[in-house]
């Protein structure tokens, strides 16, 4: 029988992604003892982004890998960015809020210098307003909504899983 922690045993994580570290990543948070993990490939229609809502995550990380660079910053991990005119006849701009993004892309800091990499966390990645604008979850939901885009590398999968406990630990 799996142990369950109160921090983070049934939160629904989701990683978004379909390379070899997102599957890695996948397992390195089942073997910790996360029982609500979703693994769903990278959204390429409307249809894509629907899937995501449905699933009403409570952390979500769209994974991605790049090739290993040899200068200063390794790695990204950016807040999800979605934003814009609603379509309805008020005219309302609506964005989704960040402060939960920005809290959760902090605890990456320490655990990908732990494993000898410098991460940047400057910028956003924008998800296009007019595929998502007609599911508010992107724009209602608070939480947790970042992209990480990490070369192939030892250690990546369990600084991630480190970094999310921290998240639900605060």
């Amino acid at each position: 029988m799996p142990v369950l922690n109160a921090f983070y045993g049934n939160k629904k994580v989701m990683i978004v992604g379909n390379d070899q570290t997102a599957k890695d990543i996948v397992e390195a948070l089942k073997s910790e003892n996360f029982n609500n993990v979703v693994l769903l490939d990278v959204p390429n229609s409307y249809a894509s982004y629907y899937g995501i809502s449905e699933e009403k995550p409570v952390y979500t990380l769209f994974v991605e890998e790049t090739e290993q660079r040899e200068e200063t910053s390794q790695c990204e991990v950016k807040f999800t960015k979605v934003q814009g005119y609603a379509g309805d006849r008020l005219g309302r701009y609506v964005s989704r809020d960040y402060k939960e993004s920005r809290k959760a892309q902090d605890f990456y800091q320490h655990r990908l210098r732990m494993i000898g990499m410098k991460p940047d966390l400057l910028g956003a990645v924008t998800i296009p307003f007019e595929e998502v604008k007609d599911i508010p979850w992107f724009y209602q939901d608070k939480s947790p909504m970042l992209h990480l885009f990490v070369p192939k590398k030892e250690g990546v999968a369990q600084a991630v899983v480190e970094a999310i406990k921290d998240y639900f630990k605060r």
